[in-house]
């Protein structure tokens, strides 16, 4: 990677989406980065059948565009601002044809010796740790997306980050924020922290605590209870191989006072093997609630991928995930129903 995206890539962390970027203006002190994705998806699965529409296809297709910058203010510290906006095909045929999706927006300030601070839509300190299973084209890294401190990325997130050559730690705090995820990640104030350390050249592990108040309305205003979650994560890479577990257990909550909250348990694995341009990997997804009343977010699969990378900007894949949910774990049809994804992707 060069060394001009370095601070976006520490802070953002989101190597592939600084690693494709394109320098389009740099001088001695400031570079601007521009970058994106056209990536068109076809889904088939019985859960993506309707009252109205008894077809197993959907469309998944999207486009991404980021522009990220970073002014030096001296040798050891800059300024950076990143953002990323991801547009989709909007399913209404009356209104507009395209939605619009915040993926990032935010500034901060890097330290090759102090570490970066960032303030805006990010992702949070989770995100290191859950990104050791999120690996996958497809079907990877879904267990973490019922906390709004513990999903992929979220607006209103002050995050700082610091790095050594082997120790990773990082800290995030958010105010009134909405996540990227289900409504039980809206309105959320709360925090998360989260430390790594590197053995070996091919293996790290890491711990963490996420802690917010919302329940499952998006609402912190009825007081039913907390969502914690503590997660440990360990990765071996070499050789092409890339192993990754991740655990995360606590509290989950309902607006419902009369349920308020349930224990749950949930892992992530990912297994893969990459030779020439070619990947092949194995993913599991397993997320279990204790009480009845959140069996909609249960889950439980298994999936299968291949993937073929064409030089650094075209990639085509396809994956099968076969769904091992019983109908007793779950709220509806759909959540125990197999998926097949195929895709191709121009990075540009």
């Amino acid at each position: 990677m060069k060394k001009t995206l370095l601070s976006l890539a520490v802070a953002a962390a989101s190597v592939s989406t600084a690693a494709s970027a394109a320098t389009i203006y740099k001088d001695d002190t400031s570079t601007l980065n521009m970058g994106g994705r056209v990536e068109v998806r076809a889904n088939f699965s019985d859960a993506n059948k309707t009252d109205a529409d008894d077809n197993q296809y959907k469309d998944a297709s999207r486009v991404r565009l980021n522009i990220g910058g970073e002014q030096k203010l001296n040798d050891d510290i800059s300024f950076i601002g990143f953002t990323e906006f991801e547009v989709t095909e909007n399913s209404d045929p009356v209104g507009d044809d395209a939605a619009f999706n915040t993926r990032y927006l935010y500034a901060g300030v890097t330290s090759q010796t102090y570490g970066a601070l960032t303030y805006g839509h990010q992702d949070n300190a989770f995100t290191y740790l859950t990104n050791f299973t999120d690996m996958a084209e497809v079907f990877s890294g879904y267990i973490n997306e019922y906390n709004v401190a513990t999903s992929d990325r979220a607006n209103n997130v002050l995050r700082y980050a610091f790095n050594t050559e082997k120790l990773t730690i990082q800290a995030s705090v958010q105010g009134d924020s909405d996540s990227d995820g289900t409504p039980v990640t809206q309105n959320a104030d709360g925090f998360g922290v989260i430390a790594a350390y590197k053995l070996t050249d091919a293996i790290e592990l890491g711990l963490g605590y996420a802690q917010t108040d919302a329940n499952g309305t998006g609402t912190d205003v009825v007081d039913s209870g907390d969502n914690n979650t503590y997660t440990a994560a360990a990765r071996y890479s070499k050789n092409g191989i890339l192993v990754a577990a991740t655990y995360e257990g606590g509290t989950i909550s309902t607006a419902d006072t009369s349920i308020a909250e349930t224990d749950f348990n949930a892992a992530d694995l990912y297994a893969g093997y990459t030779f020439g341009d070619n990947n092949v990997n194995m993913t599991y997804n397993y997320f279990n609630a204790d009480k009845d009343q959140f069996d909609s977010l249960n889950m439980n699969n298994v999936a299968l991928e291949y993937a073929r990378y064409f030089g650094e900007h075209a990639t085509v894949y396809g994956a099968y995930q076969l769904n091992l949910l019983s109908d007793g774990d779950a709220a509806t049809d759909a959540q125990t129903e197999d998926q097949i994804q195929v895709g191709f992707r121009y990075a540009f």
